[in-house]
């Protein structure tokens, strides 16, 4: 994840201690929980493939148990994601014994569940709620699946800032929407909301490649996104460390390439890992090859499988490691490499040579 505001502006960040330390992290600092697979929307480019079938979901003490496993290990945020993490109705107390062993929680949701009663039950333990959505009402709907989901994730979004939680807005750029970036930051003005994080499409569950925009215009709509970031709102951009690279070939200001190389692009199974909702570890969510289990974290990066290991070595095994790039973007997202085949193979949404060869 990059903050395009904190480079475009200098602006620090809640986060920027984890983004920009330039440590060699050897737990991840991050864990996604993805508390659940059961979710009352059936989104287009869910990467979970969650929906309304009746998953089993894990106990709470598996999760409880997880949390402090986390704790031991010095991770500082946790994601709780799912599906929809408020289908289950014991998630605020995942949420309170992370935020007793003062780690970071962030809520992952569609907002439709975001009622007064839930918000109550959570504003305590939770720092920041980031709600999707994907364009104007219509849009919106189409993708969810499900008529009326605009209005009750605008509904919950109130209810949420009404309680004081620092709220925000997710958007996965798909080429059904890459037009609405401009409808985006006009909600936030019309709500009062002040951080967005754009998403750029992975390869995983319903999200197709299909549904993806071409590297020419994803430059044009960062490029977009980028001239917005200035207006005093925290902008940022999700799996696609190139968006950094273009804020360096915009201002070409030494500072960025500084940050953008204590960052170190992606770091999927070093800085963040994901918890299934079946209690799998992948390195993240979107490359979707297990390296452990939830029963013993830390064993994982103590007692690495070979897959771990590559990661943390992983200029060797990229093939397109000798980019003058690849201190900062460190490969890109590996899962959708890996979507394409070959999971040490470029990222296909990679749009370095559309910023040079003009």
């Amino acid at each position: 994840m990059i903050s395009i505001s904190r480079l475009m502006t200098g602006k620090r960040e809640k986060a920027d201690e984890i983004r920009y330390s330039g440590n060699k992290d050897y737990y991840p600092k991050v864990l996604v929980f993805n508390v659940t697979r059961n979710c009352n929307l059936r989104c287009e480019h869910c990467y979970s493939n969650s929906g309304f079938h009746h998953y089993t979901d894990l106990p709470l003490s598996t999760w409880i148990n997880a949390v402090k496993q986390a704790a031991d290990m010095g991770v500082k945020h946790i994601l709780l994601s799912g599906g929809e993490p408020l289908d289950r109705r014991d998630t605020y107390l995942i949420a309170k014994e992370a935020n007793d062993y003062g780690i970071s929680v962030e809520l992952s949701t569609n907002g439709t569940m975001l009622t007064k009663e839930r918000v109550d039950e959570i504003k305590n333990y939770v720092d920041y709620i980031g709600v999707s959505i994907d364009g104007p009402e219509e849009i919106h709907d189409k993708f969810r699946g499900i008529k009326g989901t605009f209005r009750k994730a605008i509904e919950g979004i109130r209810n949420s800032k009404e309680a004081g939680i620092k709220t925000g807005l997710r958007f996965t750029i798909t080429r059904d929407n890459y037009e609405y970036i401009d409808f985006i930051f006009e909600l936030m003005e019309k709500e009062g909301i002040d951080r967005v994080c754009f998403y750029h499409l992975a390869y995983a569950g319903r999200a197709d490649i299909k549904l993806d925009i071409d590297n020419k215009t994803r430059l044009n709509v960062v490029k977009k996104i980028i001239n917005y970031s200035t207006s005093g709102k925290e902008v940022l951009t999700a799996d696609n460390p190139v968006d950094g690279i273009l804020v360096y070939a915009m201002t070409g200001k030494k500072e960025v390439l500084d940050l953008l190389r204590r960052n170190g692009g992606n770091k999927s199974g070093e800085r963040i890992a994901d918890i299934t909702p079946e209690g799998i570890v992948y390195p993240d969510q979107f490359t979707q090859i297990p390296i452990g289990t939830i029963d013993n974290l830390k064993e994982i990066w103590e007692k690495p499988n070979p897959l771990v290991e590559k990661l943390r070595m992983r200029k060797l095994y990229v093939k397109c490691s000798a980019c003058p790039f690849f201190d900062v973007c460190n490969g890109g997202l590996r899962g959708r490499a890996l979507a394409l085949g070959d999971l040490w193979g470029k990222d296909p949404s990679c749009y370095l040579e559309n910023i040079f060869n003009k």
